[in-house]
C-alpha cells in the first residue's frame, strides 16, 4: 500500500512531463511532404524561405508564402530551374509599397496635445521676387 501511495504521484509527474518532453522543438513545424506540379506565378507570392531535412523535415523545399496570408504555402523543388529563379527575383524586389494616405492639412492636436508632423512636401523652386 505504501510503495502504490509513493508511485501513483511519480506516474502522474511523468504522465504530464512526456507529452512535454515531446514538444519541445519549440512548436510545430509544417513540412513539405511533396513539391507543387506546377510552376508557381511571381505575382502570386511574397516571400520564400527554405526547408532542410537536417531541422527534421524529410525532403529540401522552398515554401513560398502566397499574398494571401489566408492561404497556404506552396512547396516547390529547389533543383528546379524555374524555383531558383523565382527565388532571386523575389530577392531582388523592394517590399511593396504601402498605399498612400495621403497628406491632411490642420488635422489638429492628437489626443496627446501634441501636433502631428506633418506631410513630406518635396522642394520647389521659388523664382525671386522683384522689387
Amino acid at each position: 500500500m505504501a510503495q502504490m501511495l509513493v508511485l501513483s504521484p511519480l506516474i502522474l509527474v511523468l504522465a504530464f512531463c512526456i507529452p512535454q518532453i515531446q514538444g519541445s522543438d519549440g512548436g510545430a513545424q509544417d513540412c513539405c511532404l511533396k513539391y507543387s506540379q506546377k510552376k508557381i506565378p511571381y505575382n502570386i507570392v511574397r516571400s520564400y524561405r527554405k526547408q532542410e531535412p537536417s531541422l527534421g523535415c524529410p525532403i529540401p523545399a522552398i515554401l513560398f508564402s502566397p499574398r494571401k496570408r489566408s492561404q497556404p504555402e506552396l512547396c516547390a523543388d529547389p533543383k528546379e530551374d524555374w524555383v531558383q529563379k523565382l527565388m532571386q527575383r523575389l530577392a531582388k524586389s523592394p517590399a511593396p509599397p504601402k498605399p498612400d494616405q495621403g497628406c491632411r492639412k490642420n488635422r489638429g492636436a492628437s489626443k496627446s496635445g501634441k501636433k502631428g508632423k506633418g506631410c513630406k512636401r518635396t522642394k520647389q523652386t521659388q523664382t525671386p521676387k522683384g522689387p
